[in-house]
């Protein structure tokens, strides 16, 4: 392999495998795409329910164990993708955008109209072949598949009349809207396969020739020379690498490993580089900081007081067998759907302007009793709901030098009133719905977390504290802003350095109403378009 290229992108992940085919469609460039993890080969991560298995260990993920949460003796696991395709090969294929009104104000916060919903609305129009076809919100010829179907049966039928009798509208796309709504789970999901960044979009770029992928290869700093970074160096197994780019390199690694990497090459707060005797090449104050995540109180489950929906179909491994041999006649099934069938955006109390709190239906109950994600024996329902625009910020920052040191994760949640007031709202709102008709007529109990837990705000939020968990959805921490202490600029480029843009979840300050890997492709997307405009950089 060569070791110059035009373009290095190190991450191969949403915005990572996003960017390299935007700029391979230029035809002019030669890239690099650089990734620490493995390649995508199992077959598990082309069904869409195969993410079962493929979360569970770590040779497709990282898995990074936090600081307790503050008041708590509570630490927390935050799971990413280790793998070709980041953390979309590994996720549960939720393809939710955002909306309007987060877009609008992620231009005002940047000050670049190229963050609004304008451009952003058509990119997404851009990317999408999606199953419910051309419209004015969304598009349909693109390489991203997205489906937006669920099941069909007497379960289907109770939980939209539930949620309907408390408010939420049946809609056939979620995406559309910003009201309370419910609907089949828009998802990265075509014909029955999972639709990765990796499939959609890096795959047919490595075709073009103009792309190259590395894997296996764990970049350790970047090269810098005259204040402009020129290159990066790292281990391919136990062998030292190294690659310089002649334009630019892109830092696609994510919300955690963008800020580390970054602090590895002298470039972050100025005390926390010199706590760790790496020399400061740029004092960011922010880099590492303001990092938002999700975080929920828990799910709700109930049991079934008969046999219904998907549980008892797939809870054993015979039973698995028949439904994969199922699957590779038919790609149908429980198993050729994302991880979540039903989502639905709601409000936390009544007399907001927008729905805060988002959730999802799962046709599935698991074993409470498991360590690990485990079907349950008997039928049931699993509803998840959290807070939509997180406030609270964390940190997160290298532990040394070396590569291999494991990440400072300092998690905070629900310090502002807005964030504890949500959060605090939670589960009683998902038991409005599970008390509904004609969904209560079928449930035989509640199984989590159960009486334990009251409807009192109060005890929402002390449960959230101790025994919720995170959505696995942190962005913020290379944010994007237009201040000078802003690690990136509107234009993505890390400032006091020459030659060196972030382009993942890092950058959002906040996080846009749904789910990252929709936004941060979209990220990625407009990214490329950016360089194109600055190719003088």
């Amino acid at each position: 392999m060569a070791d110059t290229f035009d373009v290095i992108i190190v991450g191969s992940g949403a915005a990572g495998s996003t960017l390299a085919h935007r700029l391979a469609e230029s035809g002019h460039d030669r890239i690099l795409v650089i990734e620490n993890g493995v390649p995508d080969r199992n077959p598990m991560h082309r069904v869409p329910k195969g993410f079962f298995f493929t979360l569970n260990g770590e040779r497709y993920t990282y898995r990074y164990r936090t600081l307790p949460i503050p008041g708590t003796d509570t630490a927390e696991v935050w799971t990413r993708g280790r793998v070709v395709g980041g953390t979309t090969t590994i996720n549960g294929m939720m393809y939710s955008r955002g909306a309007e009104p987060d877009f609008e104000a992620l231009a005002k916060h940047s000050g670049a109209a190229h963050w609004g919903w304008d451009r952003v609305l058509a990119t997404y129009r851009a990317m999408e072949d999606h199953a419910l076809g051309d419209g004015p919100l969304r598009g349909s010829g693109g390489r991203l598949g997205v489906s937006a179907d669920g099941p069909r049966d007497e379960l289907t039928d109770r939980i939209f009349a539930a949620a309907g009798a408390i408010g939420l509208e049946r809609v056939l796309d979620v995406n559309e809207g910003d009201g309370e709504r419910i609907g089949f789970t828009p998802s990265t999901v075509r014909n029955g396969r999972r639709v990765s960044a990796a499939s959609a979009f890096l795959k047919p770029a490595l075709r073009t020739g103009r792309v190259q992928l590395l894997t296996h290869t764990r970049i350790s700093r970047l090269l810098t020379k005259d204040g402009r970074v020129h290159g990066v160096e790292g281990l391919r197994g136990r062998s030292r690498v190294e690659f310089h780019a002649r334009k630019q390199v892109i830092l696609a690694c994510g919300t955690v490993e963008s800020p580390l990497l970054l602090e590895r090459s002298g470039i972050g707060r100025g005390e926390v580089l010199r706590a760790l005797g790496i020399d400061v090449a740029v004092d960011s104050p922010k880099v590492g900081e303001g990092a938002i995540e999700h975080h929920s109180a828990g799910r709700v489950q109930v049991r079934f007081n008969r046999r219904l929906g998907a549980t008892e179909d797939l809870n054993s491994l015979f039973k698995q067998g028949i439904q994969g041999a199922l699957y590779l006649l038919r790609r149908s099934g429980p198993i050729a759907t994302a991880g979540y069938d039903f989502t639905f955006h709601c409000k936390s109390e009544p007399g907001l302007e927008r729905p805060d709190l988002n959730g999802s239906v799962t046709p599935f109950a698991l074993d409470p009793n498991a360590g690990r994600m485990q079907l349950a024996d008997h039928s049931g329902l699993l509803v998840g709901l959290c807070q939509t625009r997180s406030e609270t910020s964390s940190s997160i920052h290298s532990s040394g030098a070396d590569p291999a040191a494991p990440p400072v994760i300092a998690p905070r949640y629900f310090e502002t009133e807005t964030d504890a007031r949500a959060t605090g709202r939670t589960i009683s709102r998902m038991r409005e719905l599970l008390a509904a008709s004609p969904l209560a007529e079928i449930i035989d109990r509640e199984e989590m977390p159960g009486s334990a837990v009251s409807d009192e705000p109060a005890a929402i939020l002390a449960h959230a504290r101790r025994s919720g968990g995170t959505i696995h959805h942190a962005v913020g921490s290379c944010a994007m802003g237009q201040n000078d202490d802003d690690v990136v600029d509107d234009r993505l480029r890390v400032r006091g350095v020459d030659g060196l843009r972030v382009v993942d979840a890092s950058v959002l300050p906040f996080h846009v109403s749904g789910n990252p890997a929709a936004p941060v492709m979209a990220v990625g997307w407009i990214a490329a378009d950016l360089l194109s405009e600055d190719s003088g950089d």
